[in-house]
């Protein structure tokens, strides 16, 4: 992400960067009617707009500004102006890691702190690209591949009846779920020599759908296992 080193961080207009003030101007290249950061930045001030602590105003700073690798949102990070400019880690705000701002239609989405700006993007990416259509991981080989078939049955301590199900029409679609889950699944798999690919279906009947709770080699395995069922 390109990081803009000049942003609003106040609403009375006084420019701020992780509490170092900076009076350079923002300028970024021209694709239509394109929000600048400095209004990015206003637009997600404005949120915080009535937040009180002890009975009184907070004042909100702008933390960074940074325009997507893609060029269609500002990820903007404030957080209380005790906290930016300060450094009084006691009035620290927790839970949100940035607003996201839409550089065209000025459509304001939060990103919590447990994905990265990055991994929330490619999510939504991959969701529009798929029009739709589910994600499913699916095998990349066939019961013709015997040393594949053997590698599966001692892997899932299955039957070769059992294995080959696993490579039918109607089994051939072991898990679901967003993209990048699958992938990670992929990876895992594949240091069990279990060849997979990710494509996308009309629909993912049977499937097991899966998230971050299968990000070690166990879990994947055991999930594939279920599949059996």
């Amino acid at each position: 992400m390109t990081d803009i080193r000049s942003t609003v961080a106040y609403r009375t207009a006084t420019r701020y960067t992780a509490g170092q003030k900076n009076s350079t101007t923002l300028t970024v290249e021209d694709h239509g009617p394109m929000l600048s950061a400095q209004q990015a930045c206003n637009a997600v001030l404005a949120l915080h707009d009535g937040t009180l602590r002890d009975g009184k105003p907070e004042r909100f700073a702008i933390q960074s500004c940074e325009l997507s690798a893609k060029g269609d949102y500002w990820a903007v990070r404030c957080n209380s102006e005790d906290y930016v400019v300060h450094g009084m880690t006691q009035y620290c705000y927790v839970g949100v890691n940035a607003h996201l701002v839409n550089v065209l239609s000025g459509e304001i989405e939060t990103v919590a702190n447990c994905f990265s700006v990055e991994e929330y993007l490619q999510d939504k990416y991959d969701l529009r690209a798929a029009a739709g259509q589910c994600y499913v991981l699916t095998p990349a080989f066939s019961r013709d591949d015997k040393p594949a078939m053997i590698n599966l049955r001692q892997k899932l301590g299955c039957s070769y009846p059992e294995a080959i199900r696993l490579l039918t029409d109607e089994q051939r679609h072991w898990f679901t779920g967003i993209r990048r889950h699958l992938e990670v699944a992929q990876q895992l798999l594949a240091q069990q020599n279990i060849a997979t690919c990710v494509e996308m279906v009309p629909e993912a009947t049977g499937a097991i759908a899966i998230g971050v709770e299968t990000w070690h080699r166990d879990a994947a395995l055991k999930a594939l296992r279920d599949r059996l069922h």
